[in-house]
């Protein structure tokens, strides 16, 4: 938005976004819907198949990487607002990423295609907390890089 209060046209997303607010957020969802579904083809694919050694190093990489991005985002959620399912995925992957592979024989990396497939089982219920969470949202919540503080209201978001 200009000073003047001109609205500028934002085609690139595939629609017309009337302020850069708009464009935000409809890039923001865009982002975390990529996101998820990579995170959850890796899930799929790791419960599901038997992948080959270098595959499985990789879906392992990924699916770690996946429980660390969502654990942050549930952990952004208010502590009275979590589900016990979110509490619950976040203790799994705490335990998972604070164990010492060489002193605690609970995470045996003996069976590398049963640990990806733990790791999947974490991602699924971190995936599922935070979906489950923003579906009980309102739409009018809604927020991008705004943590902790309300939503912009529509007559604030190009300033």
């Amino acid at each position: 938005m200009t000073d003047d209060g001109e609205r500028h046209e934002y085609a690139a997303t595939g629609g017309v976004c009337g302020s850069l607010g708009e464009a935000l957020l409809q890039m923001a969802v865009a982002i975390e819907a990529g996101v998820e579904e990579a995170a959850e083809t890796d899930i799929v694919e790791v419960l599901t198949t038997e992948p080959e050694t270098m595959r499985l190093a990789e879906l392992t990489l990924r699916l770690a990487t996946h429980c660390k991005c969502l654990a942050v985002g549930l952990g952004e959620i208010a502590l009275a607002e979590r589900s016990p399912r979110a509490l619950g995925a976040l203790r799994d992957w705490e335990d998972v990423d604070s164990a010492d592979p060489e002193l605690d024989t609970r995470y045996d990396a003996t069976s590398n295609l049963g640990y990806a497939r733990m790791l999947a089982l974490i991602a699924r219920n971190l995936l599922t907390a935070l979906r489950d969470h923003r579906a009980a949202q309102p739409a009018s919540r809604a927020f991008v890089g705004r943590t902790g503080m309300p939503p912009i209201a529509p007559s604030q978001a190009g300033r």
